[in-house]
Formats: C-alpha cells, sequence, structure tokens
C-alpha cells in the first residue's frame, strides 16, 4: 500500500511540475468566410463563371442559327445520305471541335479553382501554424460544424484575432504589388 501512494506521489508532483499548455481555438468557417483573400478568390471565380457562360450560350446560339438552314436544307435525305454527306459531316466535327475546347476550358479553370482553394487552405493553416509559435499556443484547435470542437472558453478563442492579422497580411501584402492596371500602364 506504501508502495502505491508513494507511486500516486510522485505521478502527481511530476504532472504539477510540467508547464502549462496554453490552448487555443479558432472558428475554422467564419475565418474563410471573413478572410479577405478567400472573398476576393470568390469574386473572381464568380465573373469567371459569368464570363464562361456568356461564352457557352452564345456558342449556343451560333450553333443553333447553323445548324437550322442545314436541317431545313437536309431534312429530306434519308439518313444514310445525311452520314455520308460531306457537308453535314464538316459541321459535326466543327462543332465537335468547338465543344471538346469548351469542356477543355471548363476543365482548366476547375483544376485552376481546386489550385487556388488548395494554396489559400495551405496559407491559412501556415499563418495560424506562425501565430500560434509568436504566442506559445501549445495547440490550436479549429471548430466547425463537424463538431471538432464541442466548447470552447471565449478566452481561449483567437479567432478574431487570426481574422484581423490575416486580413492585415493578405492586404498589406497587396499594397506593395501593383495591380493588373498598373503593371500593364508601366508597360505601355
Amino acid at each position: 500500500m506504501k508502495k502505491i501512494i508513494a507511486l500516486a506521489a510522485i505521478l502527481i508532483s511530476a504532472a504539477s511540475c510540467q508547464e502549462s499548455q496554453k490552448i487555443a481555438f479558432v472558428d475554422s468557417e467564419k475565418v474563410y468566410s471573413e478572410y479577405q483573400e478567400k472573398i476576393d478568390l470568390e469574386a473572381v471565380i464568380i465573373k469567371k463563371q459569368e464570363d464562361f457562360k456568356k461564352k457557352t450560350d452564345s456558342l449556343g446560339r451560333a450553333y443553333q442559327m447553323e445548324a437550322a438552314p442545314m436541317q431545313a436544307k437536309f431534312s429530306k435525305l434519308s439518313q444514310q445520305q445525311q452520314q455520308n454527306n460531306p457537308e453535314i459531316i464538316a459541321f459535326s466535327q466543327k462543332w465537335q471541335m468547338i465543344e471538346s475546347q469548351m469542356k477543355a476550358q471548363e476543365q482548366g479553370m476547375q483544376e485552376q479553382l481546386d489550385e487556388d482553394l488548395k494554396e489559400l487552405n495551405t496559407h491559412v493553416e501556415e499563418f495560424i501554424a506562425t501565430h500560434a509559435k509568436k504566442n506559445n499556443y501549445s495547440f490550436v484547435l479549429g471548430k466547425n460544424n463537424s463538431a471538432a470542437l464541442v466548447y470552447g472558453n471565449d478566452a481561449s478563442n483567437i479567432t478574431e484575432t487570426v481574422i484581423t492579422e490575416l486580413n492585415k497580411a493578405y492586404n498589406s501584402k497587396n499594397d506593395s504589388e501593383p495591380t493588373s492596371d498598373e503593371s500593364s500602364t508601366k508597360t505601355d
């Protein structure tokens, strides 16, 4: 019994000698919803999607305008004659090529979006890690809808600090870089 009590006393004293660890949490969804770089990226993505939709709608109208007279002209031909008609074959090949170009462009846009979002996530994670090291946090937990954090004391919540400093770093980076309008003016 004395050995158990002595062992318990040693464990308690060893635990009390350990340095306390600072733990904080970040509301990940709030950081992403208020981070200016993400907001700017979303605006660029929406603009690209709108431009792409206008382009595809325009091509769709052009196809209809070109296809309608051909359908009227060749509707009396048999299926076999239509399949062998050089004008119909050329028309089909032209629009198949345009369609494959549009699909390639759409895939390229999606790949760029995925890369931009991955880069954004990496940037936020690196920023939080740097912030944690600078402020001597042992752990920074993420609070989100998947319940990774069920409760966090408000004193441990560094979400607002992270948002403020992250946006400040992003804005100072943008202030030091010339905009695309400024850089095109300089090269003209």
